[in-house]
């Protein structure tokens, strides 16, 4: 039975559902409380269904079914529901998602715990609201961003650097190579661009110059495409079918492309052409900062009666290991000294402890679109944050002011 024919079953009744609060205990939605325009997309509601939202999918425990008694009718359902505690912090929701709408930027905001994975921030503009008319919505106003993929631009150089970090071994922290802001692929005669032209680099200098010839030949001297996409799956990024699983809500699964050393796939672990989850980066950072071990995202904390004084279901944090402990630390300790080294550490916040920037390219050279990326990592909080701001322009903010805003709001 759906939502809308059980409470129509329940003559209307609001005592039949539950409530979803955020981690503090502030309602997010309600019978009598929508859900706002910052949290819409993922909860959903009952009557305007986004089958891919809480609501929909918790629906069963939000409704308390199992309740009904033939016996007392419709009134038994009053009060029959359970309320869900969500790990997202409203505050900081709501205020990123000000933030990014009061400036018309369309994008997305997502930040976990990186010791439990619990996720604290799942923004996504263009938002929209429960009354808004669906035929008048902006492209994309119902699908939270950060369930989909999206090009990773350079932020996907972390992820190579643990791939070199386990195949080249000790090679990568002894190659040198000399940008010239192009190089020719023997596969096929393709040119890999960068806009670096820096003097002779190793593994940190070219991660924090973010240069796009250096991985180009590394990847094409050290890795191999079997091993590599075994190594992809094992970090997160190649899982079987079109979903994965967030507890009982379903995000697009990452597709990475290195098959071969043509230009497409070169450039797939460079950071163009595969589309990878922004939920997988959160994991595999997390990972990279925690000697290895990746947490299990989670969305839904617990689920407790009416009045909050009997526990119906808590979640308890899970945790696989999907790197060594020694290639995650080397990992870790080359990305920090990238940052601390390369960056303009004046541009981001006091509490960020490494970040990794990134372009990725859309459309066509006459109709380019560029998205501006930022991945960081707050040791102060233990925070894990991406940020993605889509068809960007120099009049709009910044990904730094955004983490700026997040890290202010997000509670200890």
């Amino acid at each position: 039975m759906s939502v809308k024919a059980y409470q129509d079953f329940a003559d209307g009744n609001a005592g039949a559902m539950g409530s979803v609060y955020d981690r503090s205990g502030s309602v997010l939605w309600s019978p009598e409380q929508p859900a706002q325009r910052a949290f819409y997309s993922l909860l959903g509601a009952p009557y305007q269904m986004i089958q891919n939202s809480v609501i929909f999918q918790y629906q069963t425990e939000l409704l308390g079914k199992e309740a009904y008694s033939a016996w007392q009718g419709a009134k038994s359902l009053n009060g029959s529901g359970s309320d869900l505690f969500l790990t997202l912090d409203a505050n900081a929701q709501q205020t990123v998602s000000n933030l990014l709408e009061a400036n018309g930027v369309s994008g997305l905001v997502a930040a976990c715990n990186a010791s439990t994975g619990a996720l604290r921030c799942l923004v996504s503009t263009p938002a929209a609201g429960p009354d808004e008319v669906v035929d008048t919505l902006p492209d994309g106003a119902l699908l939270n961003k950060t369930l989909d993929t999206i090009t990773l631009g350079s932020t996907m150089k972390l992820v190579t650097t643990a791939l070199l970090i386990e195949q080249a071994e000790e090679n990568i922290f002894t190659y040198r190579y000399t940008c010239h802001g192009s190089d020719t692929l023997a596969a096929d005669g393709k040119a890999i661009t960068c806009s670096t032209k820096q003097t002779e680099q190793d593994i940190t200098s070219a991660l924090g110059y973010s240069c796009n010839t250096f991985f180009a030949n590394v990847i094409q001297t050290y890795l191999s495409p079997e091993e590599t996409a075994k190594t992809l799956q094992r970090y997160g990024f190649m899982k079987e079918g079109k979903y994965s699983n967030l507890g009982k809500l379903n995000y697009e699964t990452s597709s990475i492309l290195f098959q071969d050393m043509t230009f497409a796939s070169v450039w797939s672990l460079i950071g163009q052409v595969s589309e990878v989850s922004p939920l997988d980066m959160l994991r595999f950072t997390s990972a990279v900062v925690h000697s290895g071990d990746a947490p299990t995202l989670y969305l839904v904390d617990r689920q407790s009666n009416r009045t909050h004084d009997k526990l119906l279901g808590q979640f308890e944090p899970e945790h696989q290991n999907i790197m060594a402990k020694e290639t995650a630390d080397t990992v870790k300790e080359i990305w920090f000294n990238s940052y601390d080294t390369y960056y303009d550490k004046s541009s981001y916040p006091d509490s960020v402890t490494a970040a990794k920037t990134g372009t990725a390219e859309q459309g066509t050279c006459e109709n380019k679109k560029i998205d501006k990326l930022l991945l960081g990592y707050s040791q102060e909080k233990d925070l894990v944050f991406f940020i993605a701001l889509k068809n960007w322009n120099i009049e709009l903010i910044t990904p730094q002011t955004v983490s700026q805003v997040l890290l202010e709001q997000l509670a200890e």
